[in-house]
């Protein structure tokens, strides 16, 4: 099987659940704390590859839900920086 890079936030009930899942599966998993380290775009763009950036949120983050970030208005390079 894979050997999975999994950037979690310490003490997630769902995080714990996806990484005992893909553990299940047969998978390494290596559990990375998210919330460390300051990420610059380059770094992060990374991830997205070729994904819409309304795509990039988790639309049942707070700020999302609440209407204080609308993800379907913002552009990468308008936050880049």
């Amino acid at each position: 099987m894979a050997t999975i890079i999994f950037y979690q936030k310490p003490g997630c009930a769902t995080n714990a659940g996806q990484i005992q899942a893909l553990q299940s599966a047969g998978h390494d998993v290596i559990a990375q704390d998210i919330l460390k380290g300051p990420r610059d775009a380059e770094e992060l763009r990374g991830f997205f590859g070729n994904m819409p950036v309304a795509s990039w949120f988790n639309r049942a983050a707070a700020g999302i839900k609440s209407g204080e970030v609308n993800a379907d208005t913002i552009d990468a390079a308008a936050h880049s920086h």
